[in-house]
Order: structure tokens, then C-alpha cells, then sequence
């Protein structure tokens, strides 16, 4: 192996890292803000970076596992589904529209 296979490692198992540590700090944020009161404040997360990390790891890693010979079946659903997966990012929207991202108080503000 030469330093700079094992620099790309390294910094490819970073990727991997940031994205599954950001994410879980996403899922947490949004689980808070929509426990919180109406109006009342809520701590934000890191907007869209770790789905965006964490498609750039699985592209060079479905690129290297591809390189290797490793079957890897749908390669593009590999690199999309980071982005699937961070409440902040298309997983976000995604929630939205099934109506899962903000629960609101029907007995209004202050009850």
C-alpha cells in the first residue's frame, strides 16, 4: 500500500465518520424541534453537510469496490442514499411531504 492509498483511506473512513456522527446529530435536532413548543426556540443542526460527506464517500467507495471487481448492484443508490438518510437534506423534504416534519399543537400557543 502507498502513502497516498493510505491517506485516501484514511480520509475516506473521515467521510464515512462525519457523515454517520452528523447525521445521528441531525436525527437529534430534529427530534427536539419537533418535541419543542410552538414558538418556542430550537437548536439547528448542520444543514445539509453530512448528506452531502456522505454521498462523496459512497461515490469513491462504489468507485473503488467497482475498481476492485466487487459486484456492487445500483451504484447510483448507494451515492443517493446519504442523502436520503440526513433529515436535513431530500430526507427532509421527503418528511415534509408525508407531513412528518414540524408536529403542531392543535390546542394552540401557550396550552
Amino acid at each position: 500500500m502507498t502513502g497516498l492509498s493510505l491517506l485516501g483511506m484514511i480520509l475516506l473512513s473521515m467521510a464515512w465518520l462525519f457523515f454517520i456522527g452528523g447525521a445521528v446529530l441531525n436525527f437529534q435536532v430534529w427530534r427536539a424541534a419537533r418535541r419543542a413548543r410552538p414558538g418556542g426556540r430550537a437548536s439547528s443542526g448542520m444543514p445539509f453537510l453530512p448528506g452531502i460527506v456522505g454521498s462523496l464517500a459512497a461515490f469513491f467507495t462504489a468507485g473503488w469496490a467497482l475498481q476492485r471487481g466487487y459486484p456492487l448492484p445500483w451504484p447510483w443508490l448507494w451515492i443517493l442514499l446519504p442523502l436520503l438518510l440526513d433529515v436535513y437534506c431530500a430526507g427532509g423534504l421527503l418528511l415534509a411531504l408525508f407531513g412528518l416534519a414540524r408536529r403542531v399543537s392543535r390546542r394552540g400557543p401557550g396550552a
